[in-house]
């Protein structure tokens, strides 16, 4: 359990720096001299700036943390590949979901909602493809040399 709180505390690190990154590439494209820490809607929404950046910095912190415990799922061995993969999946896809709905990442309607989940599929299904490619390959590796 340590193992994973720990790799949950990095997965938070490297996020809020990512998190930290991604406003500083914002704000240099905008290129008007303002800091864009959250989407302004986010103060207006929220009541405050600090309270807006209150609330990007905790869903960026939670998304990382969670990020970085759930790599669990991946050790349990007597879990199925389908199993494993489709917790992974409902879990992040809620942490994602809430989080980019609470930053205004996505446009606060239905059609913003399924939009945000259908690109968030898409790219899960393609980096679960090519994990599985990879794990695929190793697995006939190891087979291929014990005969």
């Amino acid at each position: 359990m340590k193992k994973y709180v720990l790799r949950g505390l990095i997965g938070m690190c490297i996020s809020l720096a990512a998190g930290q990154l991604i406003c500083l590439v914002v704000s240099l494209a905008i290129h008007n001299g303002t800091w864009y820490g959250y989407w302004p809607v986010m103060e207006r929404q929220y009541g405050s700036q600090l309270a807006a950046m209150l609330i990007q910095t905790l869903c960026n912190a939670v998304l990382g943390f969670i990020f970085g415990f759930i790599t669990a799922i991946w050790d349990k061995d007597r879990w199925s590949l389908t199993r494993q993969t489709i917790t992974h999946f409902v879990l992040v896809t809620t942490v994602c979901v809430l989080s980019g709905y609470l930053c205004f990442w996505y446009p606060h309607r239905l059609s913003g909602v399924l939009i945000a989940l259908a690109e968030y599929i898409i790219i899960y299904v393609i980096i679960w493809i090519c994990i599985y490619t990879n794990y695929r390959r190793s697995v006939n590796q190891i087979n291929s040399t014990k005969r």
